[in-house]
């Protein structure tokens, strides 16, 4: 699923920055969001990572609220359209499955639709992942296309680039604290004009511990 997602993605780079690199600016919510994740994230407990960091904006947006960010993308191609677009932070080819990372060596991640292309019974692993390179009690926040309800959770869909799924936020939820993440937000908002007709989802979670 990685190479497939890799490939997909390198192949439509350029036309996925030039659709995606200001779409903050058509989501206030979001950047809402990403403050208060920002808030959360302690400088002393090391960078935050983005992972599936696309053309870099989120990366670029965090520095503009102090954050220093590393952004994390398995697509060469789009790591390559984020150096281009924010020349002054960090980009690096990586897994979000898989991070070549420290126990405990991260303020935050964040994670912006790029979960719905796993396959849902990985995001387990994936969670027990993010718990381990997570120091205590920092912050996680998760968008993702929202399932309405748990019969959905995993059900493909017509995503532009590659396979991607429907996710339910209480199933989410469930997951992330049987691996250890406690003090849940959950906000859902419906599409906007001209967006797939999907709910989006976010969740901002701490990695439990003290």
């Amino acid at each position: 699923m990685a190479d497939a997602v890799r490939d997909s993605y390198d192949a439509r780079a350029r036309e996925y920055t030039l659709l995606n690199l200001g779409d903050l600016d058509r989501v206030p919510l979001d950047r809402e969001w990403l403050g208060a994740f920002a808030r959360l994230a302690s400088p002393a407990a090391g960078p935050v990572a983005d992972l599936g960091c696309g053309p870099g904006h989120v990366v670029g947006h965090l520095a503009e609220l102090g954050v220093k960010a590393i952004g994390y993308d398995v697509s060469p191609a789009m790591i390559d359209e984020a150096r281009r677009a924010f020349p002054a932070s960090t980009f690096r080819i990586g897994d979000l499955t898989g991070l070549d990372l420290a126990d405990s060596s991260l303020a935050g991640i964040v994670a912006r639709y790029s979960l719905i292309h796993l396959a849902p019974p990985r995001l387990t692993d994936v969670f027990g992942e993010w718990l381990r390179v997570l120091a205590p009690r920092a912050p996680v926040l998760v968008s993702f296309f929202a399932a309405s309800c748990p019969a959905r959770h995993g059900l493909p869909f017509d995503h532009a680039v590659t396979t991607a799924h429907e996710l339910f936020p209480e199933t989410l939820v469930g997951e992330m604290r049987g691996v250890g993440f406690d003090g849940f937000e959950v906000s859902t908002r419906k599409p906007l004009d001209g967006e797939r007709p999907l709910d989006h989802a976010t969740i901002l979670a701490r990695r439990g511990g003290s």
